[in-house]
């Protein structure tokens, strides 16, 4: 029977306005509102918001995870890439001191749960430290943490930074940088038009470059810009309005897909699992 996994996130990012808070007192109705935008305070209690790394998440009634795996490392220059001091399979507490190091102040931490259904019983995870987050003058940084089937480590870090049009950096410049840090070439940028490249890691450990920004998903083979892709640096710059030779963003994203795989396959495994030893177990009778 196939089933699928879906990732129920308790932290939403809301660009403009906000709306008022809903009076959602559950947790399928604080799901569906702060998907919304909409942040109650007992939601934010109840969803783990706000909490420090340290804290333990709260008990939603799920299955507790049972760590399995072991995270595999990366290969090449992609495996050896940072960001800002962030690396793929960074443990959840280093991975926190390096986002406070470079933002000045504590990482916001969002704690969220899987969730599947299967032979029609509904199952859920206990809530476990999924997402860091933190943003300083424009450069936001936004990190992802394994369940703990693999440990909490990190499987992709994402940054994205904005430039005002009267303080942004030269293209030349920030070409040489990037050249010189990750070894990417990034092709000449023109009006209205971004630049952007990436490099992969295929399954037998070469690399590959592409030209284009990579949107792959772990579970989606189709969505690969390499044969066997497991791991990706992407680097993407686009230009002022009217002013190419200046840079208004830059965004980076690494990814460790293979990892994420493997976590997914485990998650559904332990899940599908814990639904077999229920109804194993189940001795129920109607009254007739």
């Amino acid at each position: 029977m196939k089933t699928t996994l879906f990732i129920a996130s308790a932290l939403s990012m809301v660009l403009g306005a906000m709306v008022s808070p809903a009076k959602a007192q559950t947790t399928p109705d604080c799901l569906l509102a702060i998907n919304q935008g909409v942040i109650s305070p007992a939601c934010a209690k109840m969803m783990g918001l706000g909490a420090s790394a340290s804290q333990s998440p709260p008990d939603n009634g799920g299955l507790s995870l049972q760590q399995t795996l072991h995270y595999q490392p990366v290969t090449g220059s992609v495996g050896n890439a940072s960001i800002v001091g962030l690396t793929l399979g960074m443990g959840l507490a280093d991975a926190t001191r390096a986002m406070k190091a470079y933002c000045k102040a504590d990482p916001r931490l969002a704690n969220s749960f899987l969730n599947t259904t299967y032979k029609g019983v509904g199952v859920k995870t206990q809530f476990y430290p999924q997402l860091l987050q933190c943003d300083v003058n424009g450069d936001q940084l936004e990190v992802h943490v394994s369940p703990p089937v693999m440990g909490s480590v990190v499987t992709a870090i994402k940054r994205s930074v904005s430039f005002p049009a009267d303080a942004s950096p030269r293209f030349a410049e920030l070409a040489s940088d990037i050249s010189q840090k990750y070894g990417l070439t990034l092709p000449a940028m023109v009006r209205d038009s971004d630049s952007e490249t990436t490099a992969y890691v295929t399954a037998t450990g070469t690399m590959a470059t592409n030209t284009s920004f990579s949107y792959a998903q772990p579970m989606d083979s189709s969505s690969y810009d390499a044969p066997g892709e497991i791991a990706y640096l992407a680097v993407r710059a686009s230009p002022v309005s009217s002013n190419p030779a200046n840079v208004s963003m830059m965004f980076l994203t690494l990814e460790d897909l293979r990892a994420e795989r493997a976590i997914n396959a485990e998650v559904l495994k332990q899940l599908t699992a814990s639904v077999d030893q229920k109804l194993a177990n189940s001795h129920v009778k109607p009254a007739l």
